[in-house]
């Protein structure tokens, strides 16, 4: 990572540290809610599954991962929500109820959650929390998603307004291309079948999509940056702009790549309800790592190379708020 690399991202957590305030003094003659994606990075409980392999996150396994560093994790992942305050906020890579339960009993911020298991080889899974004075859930379904993490769709009233959620977690780069191709095909395919069901319905698409927004399956599933006439939906990427200045939610090879995003249904432009008012990436310094050179500003992991760092996530969560 270069002087000019290091330099952009220490300026990106200034940058965030004065929007964050900024968002703690809505309008009075707002109202204003956030919505939030973080994957939390291979939170998993210290309890052998019998059902897929994690016997390297056990107290006796590879990672050492007894109460202790357990316990340091749900610490440290409620700091950075808690230091969000979302109303909102889908998570993924959480391994059972029992992780998302106990990271909501350490949250200073009173949530409810929904978790389903997926078909992860992993057995990593996605997660919803939200405020239940802010949101509440009608209907919760899963949606085949042409690989083993289904995605987690939440029809529910905010604040009164309906809105339509749907959290996923795409196939990694390590994967088959055609799996993510597919993947994001379904997922499209499925949020569209909502808009022709009830064109009114507001649509939130949020996620770990293992893609930048201009990668070419992207732009191609998602219909981004064109309007279409054969009475699709069109989904708009907020955050696309942050992602043209060089600003990103996870590296890989000293690059900043937006894989955690969000997608909105036009909806949120114009008309009655809520609309869209910004979006970002969430970050503070003590969520970077202050180590050597090579990994200096970037998302401070909880293992690096093997090596037990005691951080967060190798993620930074990604957030959207809405006023009406």
């Amino acid at each position: 990572m270069d002087m000019r690399s290091d330099m952009k991202v220490w300026l990106l957590a200034a940058l965030f540290w004065v929007s964050g305030l900024a968002a703690s003094l809505p309008s009075a003659a707002q109202e204003r809610v956030s919505l939030a994606f973080y994957n939390v990075e291979n939170l998993y409980d210290t309890v052998p599954s019998a059902f897929y392999d994690d016997r390297d996150y056990t107290p006796g396994g590879r990672m050492g991962w007894g109460g202790e560093r357990y316990g340091a994790k749900l610490r440290n992942l409620a700091r950075v929500i808690d230091a969000m305050a979302p109303d909102v906020i889908g998570l993924a890579e959480v391994e059972s109820e029992r992780a998302v339960r106990e990271l909501v009993m350490t949250l200073r911020t009173d949530y409810n959650y929904i978790h389903r298991t997926t078909g992860d080889y992993r057995g990593m899974d996605v997660a919803l929390l939200y405020k239940g004075d802010k949101f509440i859930p009608e209907r919760v379904r899963q949606v085949p998603s042409a690989s083993g993490r289904e995605f987690l769709y939440v029809r529910g009233e905010l604040l009164g307004e309906r809105v339509d959620l749907v959290i996923c977690h795409l196939p990694s780069q390590f994967n088959v291309y055609g799996r993510r191709v597919a993947s994001l095909a379904r997922l499209y395919r499925f949020v569209d079948s909502l808009h022709r069901a009830d064109p009114r319905a507001r649509m939130v698409v949020a996620g770990d999509f293992n893609a930048n927004p201009t990668d070419r399956a992207m732009r191609r599933a998602f219909r981004t940056g064109r309007r279409v006439a054969d009475g699709s939906v069109f989904l708009f990427g907020p955050l696309y702009p942050m992602f043209r200045r060089g600003y990103g939610s996870y590296v890989y090879r000293d690059r900043w790549n937006l894989y955690d995003n969000f997608f909105l249904d036009n909806g949120f432009l114009s008309g009655d309800g809520w609309r869209y008012d910004r979006a970002g990436i969430f970050v503070r310094e003590w969520m970077l790592s202050p180590g050597d050179a090579g990994r200096r500003g970037y998302p401070l992991r909880t293992f690096s190379s093997g090596a037990y760092t005691g951080g967060f996530s190798d993620h930074l969560p990604v957030f959207v708020e809405l006023t009406r």
